[in-house]
């Protein structure tokens, strides 16, 4: 399958580069954890931002993070699944993403970094199937999804996080730092979500 053949280098990569790998496509989605609980008022963005934040002092080695606090601390926070929105749903997916980096961080696996990028491009496709003709066939939404530059582009985003990490043997700061930028996108998520700051 192509994913199974794109996602192949996780295979090879030591635990902190698939931690690594997981924290950077988290915050491709982040923003919609962050304009969701904007919206409705919550108050819990410092808390996944926190999390976040720690998972990427610890892979630097600039900070500790206990797995099992920053664990509970987002599972609090998961909103009410009786909200089947759509803004409700992405934010759900970021959180989830989150909950699978940490698990990285604790015992690192191909399979939750690449539930991690599945759900990133989840992301994607959600959002695409809001906005195509209801005249589409599943073949012909399939394809329009898979050819779309949203998602050209997510997967080209994958893609050279991995060689960067690949092409790092050992922890770099100022280049885990260079990931987390390219990631965060000035504050714009993989489908054009942003929240002013």
């Amino acid at each position: 399958m192509y994913f199974d053949d794109l996602y192949a280098p996780l295979g090879d990569m030591k635990d902190w580069q698939v931690t690594a790998f997981a924290a950077a496509v988290s915050e491709r989605i982040f923003p919609h954890f962050a304009l969701y609980d904007e919206l409705l008022e919550n108050e819990n963005l410092s808390v996944a931002r926190t999390a976040l934040d720690k998972i990427w002092a610890k892979l630097s080695a600039r900070g500790s993070c206990n797995t099992e606090t920053q664990m509970a601390k987002i599972e609090s926070i998961v909103h009410d699944e009786e909200d089947a929105s759509f803004g409700a749903g992405l934010a759900f997916d970021s959180l989830v993403a989150i909950m699978a980096t940490i698990h990285c961080l604790e015992s690192a696996s191909v399979e939750d970094a690449s539930s991690v990028a599945h759900l990133a491009r989840e992301a994607i496709a959600k959002y695409l199937e809001l906005h195509v003709e209801d005249t589409m066939n599943d073949e012909e939404l399939v394809r329009y999804i898979s050819t779309h530059d949203l998602m050209e582009r997510e997967l080209s985003f994958h893609v050279e996080v991995m060689q960067r990490l690949t092409n790092m043997p050992t922890p770099k700061v100022s280049e885990l730092d260079a990931i987390k930028d390219l990631a965060q996108a000035n504050g714009i998520s993989n489908i054009g979500i942003s929240v002013e700051r």
